[in-house]
């Protein structure tokens, strides 16, 4: 029985390709979320690839859970910024580290055409909250992590459990938590058409190309700004 597929605006695809198993690899990337979203794949199920052709002639892939007992099903998961479901496919996938380790990678909450439109104006709001931080301690830990030229955003791109705790300090004056910018190093997204996955740019619009240049000027300006005494005080950690 033929499955009632949509693409991307929500109308009926208009031709499908069984394309076989989607990759132990791409899963493990994929588990994460999947595992967040409360959709964890049981054992014994498996994941099937259909290539789809969209109403506006735009290729997409779907994801289909199959398992002993149950009707197939498409994979769908949230785009966090446009609140559309999509198949995981259209989602951008994301790395925290520079190396090429597979398990350093994992499936974002953004797709590919709001992450475009995302990067517009990040770098500004950041270089907004090191010349005016909230308390001490988020322009301690905002300068430790140093300048922030690629997308960032821990909706989007959620670090680990192991390691949400190292990008929040808690405002003193307030109580309140403050979640300190994470850097993603490098984005990726599968191309269906070619089977393989591209590269997506990282950098944020509006970060400079001498990037050494734009660190040394902007510690000077915070200096400047704060003074020299008030700013040692900023970056040295209190004593325990």
């Amino acid at each position: 029985e033929a499955m009632d597929l949509l693409d991307l605006n929500e109308e009926a695809v208009s031709s499908r390709e069984v394309l076989g198993l989607v990759s132990s690899d791409r899963l493990s990337v994929w588990s994460a979320r999947l595992e967040a979203e409360g959709v964890p794949l049981e054992e014994g199920e498996v994941v099937a690839a259909v290539r789809c052709k969209g109403s506006d002639d735009e290729m997409l892939e779907h994801a289909i859970r199959i398992s002993n007992g149950s009707s197939p099903s498409a994979l769908l998961l949230e785009c966090r910024v446009s609140y559309e479901e999509v198949p995981p496919s259209s989602l951008v996938e994301f790395s925290f580290h520079t190396n090429d380790e597979n398990d350093s990678w994992r499936l974002s909450n953004v797709s590919l055409p709001w992450l475009v439109a995302y990067r517009k104006g990040k770098f500004a709001d950041w270089e907004k909250r090191m010349l005016n931080p909230s308390c001490k301690a988020e322009f301690r830990r905002m300068y430790e992590v140093g300048p922030v030229f690629t997308i960032y955003d821990h909706h989007m791109f959620p670090s680990d459990a192991q390691d949400v705790n190292k990008f929040q300090v808690v405002d003193e004056a307030t109580g309140k938590t403050v979640v300190i910018p994470r850097p993603v190093k490098r984005l990726r997204i599968w191309n269906t058409d070619m089977q393989e996955y591209e590269e997506v740019k990282a950098t944020l619009d509006g970060a400079p190309e001498d990037r050494e240049k734009y660190w040394i000027d902007l510690k000077q300006k915070l200096k400047d700004a704060f003074g020299d005494d008030e700013f040692q005080d900023m970056i040295t950690k209190p004593s325990s």
